[in-house]
């Protein structure tokens, strides 16, 4: 297997005395293989070790993290099918350390210590989530991505922890065994002499931070909560529910005096049971004259909130009802206050094949407060005045 300059560099950074590290990269630069071979190492180094890969989902992890795994393995004549379960994706070394792929939604924040922890497309996952998984995590902390837009990563890590973070650039100049035809592909997006180099070629070229093409929403403007309440009318609330591991997200929908539409995130909370909506709802504020638009997907809750004197309904989730919302959210000013929503917006688009092909269709798991918002603005079209 070929040592690459992305393999030397990210075991140097490894190295070096800090917690966290941030690998930013471009396509094909070659960082998830790379990481994947350092952690191989750092398992048959030491004994009855734990490392997690997490992931934004099993069948991403499957097409991406996990096939990167086993190539390193079978490429250096480690892998042995005994070893390897396909049911829980873990992988026991003989010396009694364990490489673990888990995704988002199957994570526990309360789990066990592991010794190291790899998070993979971070920009995927909350700030909230990563803290939490990587305080309970001994050695080190490596995270990677593409730069589509900035992140917590750079704020939370590379801005206020700069002491304890050893940040690298990739590109696909640093991936050695990049295959011709592939390296071809990428050089063909460059910017010919005088052009201004695209948004594709800032991140996926140059592994630097581009804007939001590609991403589902645009052009929203950021405020605060107060800011919005005062010069706004209120009108609906959106509401998604979450289950044990994932967040119950609540927003606000305020009608501006300038024809914006206010959105203020009110509740993102996760392992809420039903009997505790109301309660908490009444702790937060939540106008019981203003109708709520909630996930129809759990109509025991709705009937929970609903017997509590709460105005709420159904949202409609018929075929063709996600792409409908986001027309109607997209034709629509959007002025926002919420870190989460924040996170949310800037990291949420439309999905990808990895030939590039985009999609008709937004990317699954980092939307809890966007569903919310969904629901609340296309119900909010029907002028609906009373039920």
């Amino acid at each position: 297997m070929a040592r690459t300059t992305a393999l030397n560099k990210i075991e140097a950074a490894v190295c070096e005395p800090t917690f966290y590290k941030v690998i930013q990269g471009g396509m094909s630069a070659g960082k998830t293989f790379a990481t994947l071979t350092i952690l191989v190492g750092y398992c048959e180094s030491y004994p009855d070790s734990l490392v997690t890969v997490l992931g934004l989902s099993y069948p991403h992890l499957s097409t991406g993290a996990i096939r990167d795994f086993q190539r390193v393995m079978k490429e250096t004549n480690r892998w042995d099918d005994s070893r390897w379960s396909s049911t829980t994706h873990i992988y026991q070394f003989p010396n009694g350390s364990t490489l673990e792929f888990v995704s988002v939604d199957k994570m526990s924040a309360r789990g066990p210590r592991r010794d190291v922890l790899f998070v993979n497309e971070a920009n995927g996952i909350s700030f909230e989530v990563f803290d939490q998984l990587a305080s309970r995590s001994r050695d080190f902390v490596i995270i990677d991505y593409n730069p589509s837009a900035k992140f917590w990563a750079h704020e939370e890590l590379v801005e206020r922890q700069k002491d304890q973070t050893t940040f690298l650039v990739l590109t696909y100049n640093d991936n050695e065994a990049l295959g011709a035809r592939e390296r071809a592909n990428i050089e063909s997006r460059r910017p010919k002499k005088g052009e201004e180099p695209s948004n594709w070629w800032t991140v996926y070229g140059l592994g630097q931070i581009g804007t939001l093409e590609g991403n589902v929403y645009s052009g929203w403007e950021e405020s605060t909560a107060e800011e919005i309440s005062a010069t706004g009318k209120l009108v609906r609330y959106g509401l998604d529910f979450g289950f044990s591991n994932d967040e119950t997200a609540l927003v606000a929908i305020y009608e501006m005096e300038d024809g914006k539409l206010g959105v203020v995130e009110k509740l993102y909370r996760k392992g809420l049971l039903g009997s505790e909506y109301p309660l908490i709802f009444q702790e937060i504020g939540i106008d019981q004259n203003v109708l709520i638009v909630a996930d129809s997907a759990r109509p025991e809750i709705i009937a929970e909130i609903k017997e509590a004197g709460f105005r709420i309904i159904g949202a409609d989730k018929n075929p063709g009802s996600v792409l409908r919302g986001i027309d109607r959210v997209s034709q629509r000013q959007i002025v926002y206050s919420g870190k989460n929503l924040k996170r949310e917006y800037l990291s949420y688009p439309w999905r990808t094949k990895r030939s590039g092909e985009v999609l008709d269709e937004p990317q699954d798991g980092n939307d809890h407060l966007l569903d919310a918002l969904r629901y609340a603005v296309d119900d909010l079209s029907k002028k609906r005045f009373d039920f």
